[in-house]
Formats: structure tokens, sequence, C-alpha cells
């Protein structure tokens, strides 16, 4: 109660220290409220940073990709580099919410290493964080493209059997598809303007119940045993290798009324003889993918320096681990590996000889042309890990564009920094 003075002197202590308690908690959680601020602050400029930093790295990933290939294409000189660069780094970030300052641009061109280096500093001023002294958060980049100068060396396993003559949207046939899409990726890797120094080189393994490879290569690598060009598999030494004939043994020649009439055509960089050559292509017989997965991969073999000789002779694997040299193999189909003689099943004999030449440095790709689960699963089996070495093509559209998706792939440009 309140005496004359009008002072609580009655009141009891624990309620005054009540009183005194209240104002003590609203004193707390002003200040706590006021570092919750802060702190959401702080975390609002912390994700406009994040989102900066991933628009700037793309940026500058794109600009130096742009700028390298412009390089390789050799359409504009060394000086003009920069500013094509800066135009492709300019466009990536206007117009996306980038939060960030670029105070300085610099690229770096180098002809005689192939590769184009963009560096950028950048800072993304503050909002919230001012409040703890940090004006600004700094995201400087760097990004070297590099076009990966390396000669090339491509075997196609191409499916021509009889259900290649079957109808597919986009395309009077399956093989008349196929046809096409090969003609686009030789178009691609051998251009008309091809790059200075560069050894592209494409050779041809059609397959269907045996693999033709035509009558005197036949007779040599069959001991003289092959009467129509066409062999099977071996059935001595490492059965499922590149080995040359002096390590793995002779190929059979047994079977009869199944040779296919397309020849193989070793490593060539002359388009006219490979577009000419898989024009010429009739498709019939079963499928034994192995004798594609086979022979493509032996006539980009080194083992097979002797047998392929001259212009088509493959360069050495250790050319592939000094990346000088990319060798690969496509082996596409449209149906079920179902066809063999002595060893395995094919689409086993197939899994087993790509996973072979993985180990050896070749990169393999597949293609599933319109094809069954089953073929698929061989094929996803084959093809190097990731989901840019395998397609599944359903119609022509798809089959150009897998052939051109790994065209890109086999002669891409590669992030170095």
């Amino acid at each position: 109660m309140a005496d004359r003075d009008g002072a609580y002197r009655s009141e009891q202590p624990a309620v005054r220290f009540a009183r005194d308690e209240d104002g003590a908690i609203a004193m707390i959680f002003a200040l706590c409220a006021s570092v919750f601020m802060v702190i959401l602050g702080c975390a609002i400029d912390i994700g406009k940073a994040i989102h900066a930093n991933q628009k700037l790295s793309s940026a500058v990933d794109g600009a130096s990709i742009a700028a390298a290939k412009a390089l390789k294409d050799g359409n504009l000189s060394a000086a003009q580099i920069p500013t094509l660069a800066r135009t492709y780094f300019d466009e990536n970030v206007k117009g996306s919410g980038n939060y960030a300052d670029v105070s300085s641009f610099d690229v770096n061109v180098d002809e005689v290493n192939h590769q184009v280096t963009v560096s950028v500093k950048a800072a993304m001023p503050t909002s919230f964080a001012r409040v703890a002294g940090i004006n600004q958060i700094n995201l400087p980049k760097s990004s070297t493209a590099v076009f990966a100068v390396r000669d090339i060396e491509v075997g196609l396993a191409l499916d021509v059997t009889g259900s290649m003559t079957g109808g597919i949207k986009g395309a009077s046939s399956k093989i008349a598809a196929l046809k096409s899409s090969v003609e686009k990726f030789a178009d691609i890797l051998l251009p008309d303007n091809p790059v200075a120094g560069q050894k592209v080189r494409i050779g041809l393994a059609p397959y269907s119940a045996a693999m033709n490879l035509g009558t005197s290569l036949a007779k040599t690598v069959s001991n003289n045993k092959a009467k129509d060009g066409c062999v099977t598999e071996r059935t001595t030494g490492d059965k499922y290798s590149d080995a040359s004939l002096s390590d793995g043994g002779y190929y059979t020649a047994d079977a009869p009324g199944a040779c296919p009439k397309a020849v193989l055509l070793p490593l060539t960089d002359n388009k006219t003889t490979i577009v000419t050559t898989v024009k010429s292509y009739v498709a019939g017989g079963s499928t034994g993918g192995h004798f594609g997965a086979q022979w493509a991969w032996n006539i980009i073999s080194e083992e097979w320096g002797d047998v392929f000789s001259g212009a088509s002779k493959p360069e050495t694997y250790q050319k592939v681990k000094d990346q000088k040299l990319t060798k690969a193999m496509i082996l596409m189909t449209d149906g079920e590996f179902n066809t063999q003689y002595h060893n395995a099943d094919s689409a086993t004999q197939a899994i087993s000889m790509c996973d072979n030449m993985k180990a050896k440095g070749v990169v393999v790709f597949s293609i599933a042309f319109n094809a069954p689960a089953y073929a698929k699963k061989t094929l996803e089996k084959c093809a190097t890990p990731g989901s840019d070495y395998f397609a599944d093509a359903s119609d022509a559209d798809d089959l150009d564009a897998a052939f051109a998706s790994f065209a890109a792939k086999i002669k891409a440009l590669r992030i170095a920094r």
C-alpha cells in the first residue's frame, strides 16, 4: 500500500524483485532481437553472395569456353578474343539478379597451348553485414578453357542386321536413319576446315551374324580359312581382348551363309570414303553385337598396327595416356545381341570387351536405337560410366542427336581450372 509520500513501502520484496526481473527480461529480449536481426540480415547477404558466386562462376566458364572455341576455329585474331569473352560474360550475368560489382575483367590468350584464361575481380556490397563491419564480400573468379587439340581415332560398331530394315519415325527405315546420322557425325569430326595439326580418323565395323573383313584381311586373320571374307570369334588366347594375332591367335571362319554384305573399313580421314561406304550398306542377318565391339576396337588398337598399316595404322595407347590422343568406340544396335558360335552369349562377350577396352583408355559410347530393354541394359553396361556416354534413341531425330552429342564429346573443350 502507498503511504502519504506515495511510496510502496509495504510492498513485499518478492514483488519488487519480480518487477525488476521483468525489466531485465525486456532488456535481454531487446538485445537478443537485435542480434537475431543482424544474424538474419547476414544470412540474407550470404544467400545473395552464394547466388552471385554461382552466377559469376558460370559466366566466367562460359566466357572462357566461347573464347577458346573461337581461338580454335581461327575466325578471330588473338586480339579480338578478349572482346568476345567479355560479350559472353556480360550476356550471362545480365538480367538475372546478379548482385556483384565487377571491378576488373582480364583475358589471357595462349595460342601455343590453345587455351584462354578469363580472370574476374568482383565484390558484392553487403546490406546487413555492415553492422558487423563487413562492407563487401570479395568474389574473385578464374577459368581456363583448353581446346583439347588431340588426335582422334573412332571405331563405329554399326548394326546392319535384318531388323534395321524396319520403319522408324523420321526416316524411311532404321538403316536409312543410320546412314544419315553417320554422315552428320563425319561432318562434325571431319569438317571442311579442319583444325591445323590435328589428325582425325574414323573406321567402320558393320556387324550382323558375323564380321565381313573383306577377302584379303579375312584370310590373314583366319589363317587362310575364311572363304567368304567373314570371321566369327577366337577360340584361343584372351578371347575378349585386342591381342594381336601372334598373342591371341586366329579368328574362326565357320558361319556359312551369315556373312553380311557390309565390309569393315579401317581408320581413314577421308570423309567421302566414310559416307560412301555407309550409304552402300544393306541390312540383313541376326545380331552378333560382340563382333562389332571386337572389330571397332581392333581397328583403333595399337596391337593391330601390323595388320592395319600405313594411313590406317592406329596410334599407341601411350599417346592416350599422354592426353595427345582420344580413342573412342561407339556401339549401336536396335536389338538384343543373340548370335554367337563358340564362347559365352553375345551380350556377355560384348560387355567383357567393353570393360577391357575401357581399361586401356578407350572411351566407349553406346546407342540403343529403338531397342528392347535387355539390349539397353547391355549397352549401358558397355558404355563409359556417366549419362553422356549412353543414348536411348527412339527415332531418327534422337539418333542424329546421339551421334552429334558423342561427336561433340569426343572433340570437346574442357575446363582446366
